[in-house]
């Protein structure tokens, strides 16, 4: 019997739409864009000449912009963007549009995200009290190098996360607006479910070792707000006509060169760190 599709593919249909890292991005390319973003780093931090500190403050607002990028290409991202941008099925509890659902995951997301982020900073500011400025941004740049090399393939780095997705079941159970928030709460602090970015533990590190509250919230109020973006793009192409299905197929195919650009950025960081210490 031969199965019909009703739907453009998605990728529990086709297990090979996910490029592998090589077949999305080569490895000159990848390696000519670690190299461009090293010397883009290391000329910053020459030309700026920081303070320790103030490298190191830079080094981690750059890991959370990274990051606010990066962590959007999971199947978690791609979750929420379902139940955000989807329309509401006819039976569903609940009276909601596509922009309040997305109004919803970002406060749950910003709500536990700044908390977090704030949290780290206050351990940070007392553990990392007795330590020299200028080993703490050493040792963050040797963990950035190395996870920007694992990111682009090049090494194999250990990634310490939880391998547990969003509760799928909530969708079938709550009101759509309730899922969008709850989803957002459970995604903000970042470690509770699979994130595949490792510009994610470039930033723990980094605010726990500046050790500031403030900036660890704001730092993750960046990310929590930059991790709706899948969201977003969903509903604007569902706005064109476009389908769900098309566009987590879109998806599954772009985040491998994000994956790239995330390690070339990783490696840009940990250049400016060196050469600031310089």
């Amino acid at each position: 019997m031969t199965t019909v599709l009703t739907h453009e593919p998605i990728a529990t249909d086709l297990p090979d739409i996910r490029p592998t890292l090589s077949g999305a991005v080569s490895t000159t390319a990848r390696l000519g864009l670690a190299a461009g973003a090293a010397v883009a780093g290391a000329g910053v931090a020459t030309l700026a000449a920081p303070t320790t500190a103030t490298a190191l403050t830079a080094a981690v607002v750059g890991a959370g912009l990274v990051t606010s990028l990066a962590a959007n290409w999971s199947t978690c991202g791609m979750s929420v963007a379902g139940v955000v941008a989807a329309p509401k099925q006819p039976g569903r509890k609940g009276a909601s549009t596509p922009l309040r659902r997305l109004g919803w995951h970002a406060l749950g997301s910003v709500s536990t995200g700044a908390v977090t982020g704030a949290v780290l900073g206050a351990l940070g500011s007392v553990t990392a009290a007795s330590l020299s400025p200028l080993w703490l941004l050493f040792g963050w740049a040797v963990f950035a190098l190395a996870y920007g090399l694992h990111e682009i393939g090049v090494l194999s780095m250990p990634a310490p996360m939880r391998r547990q997705q969003l509760p799928r079941h909530l969708r079938r159970t709550m009101a759509p607006w309730k899922v969008s928030l709850l989803f957002g709460a459970i995604i903000g602090p970042g470690f509770l479910i699979f994130i595949r970015s490792s510009a994610y533990y470039l930033l723990v590190l980094g605010v726990l070792a500046v050790g500031s509250p403030a900036l660890g919230a704001a730092m993750f109020t960046v990310v929590s707000l930059g991790r709706c973006m899948p969201s977003v793009a969903a509903i604007a192409h569902t706005r064109r006509g476009g389908s769900m299905p098309g566009f987590l197929s879109v998806m599954c195919v772009v985040d491998r060169r994000v994956q790239a650009v995330t390690g070339a950025a990783l490696v840009g960081l940990a250049a400016f760190a060196v050469f600031s210490l310089i």
